[in-house]
């Protein structure tokens, strides 16, 4: 691992552990048991490595959904497995971490915000396009609409003011909102399928 990336990659797991707000250069640098010169001449200041660390994060949920969606032969089981996979990544973060991002790295936030609006956005509508024409979905339905329909569902992920309020973890709220999704799109033959993917899902 080259040393840019094995810094983003050690930022990253302490970020994620004690919130964006709480580490400081001199605790990256003591964790990787280099100096604080050394981080420097990768990164310009903090903020600039917590918005290579969302970059490096969200080139990593963007390669993996690519790769799951290659692997997959129907448009149903390709956002189930998304799911699962994006769930089983989100299940080991904390929240409040969220409420770092929002609260002082607006940059970072921002990012994350305009990623979930193009990119989320067009992969789900190249899913319902595909699902329709597998039969598992509807013909009636407007596919842009719907995909920026589900970006908004998506948006109780990233809202840590309702998560704490309401008490729920961001596994289960992801679970639930692909569900509703799916079951609102589905022709017979797509819920069938998505029955059996359920059942592992929510295992």
């Amino acid at each position: 691992m080259e040393p840019k990336q094995k810094i983003l990659h050690e930022a990253a797991s302490l970020f994620m552990k004690f919130g964006f707000k709480s580490i400081t250069m001199d605790d990256i640098a003591r964790e990787l048991g280099v100096s604080k010169k050394t981080l420097y001449q990768y990164f310009t200041d903090k903020n600039d490595l917590v918005n290579q660390t969302i970059d490096e994060h969200l080139l990593y949920m963007e390669s993996n959904c690519s790769r799951i969606t290659d692997e997959n032969q129907d448009a149903v089981s390709t956002m189930i497995n998304i799911t699962e996979f994006v769930s089983g990544t989100i299940k080991q973060v904390n929240y409040k971490i969220l409420f770092d991002l929002k609260k002082y790295f607006r940059e970072a936030w921002d990012k994350m915000n305009n990623h979930r609006v193009s990119y989320i956005s067009e992969n789900v509508y190249q899913n319902i396009i595909a699902g329709i024409s597998q039969g598992l979905y509807r013909q009636d339905l407007n596919a842009k609409l719907i995909s920026r329909m589900y970006v908004h569902l998506v948006d109780f992920l990233v809202d840590p003011e309702w998560l704490e309020k309401e008490g729920y973890d961001l596994k289960h709220v992801h679970v639930q909102i692909i569900e509703f999704h799916l079951r609102a799109i589905c022709t017979d033959n797509g819920i069938k399928i998505l029955n059996q993917k359920l059942q592992n899902l929510k295992a």
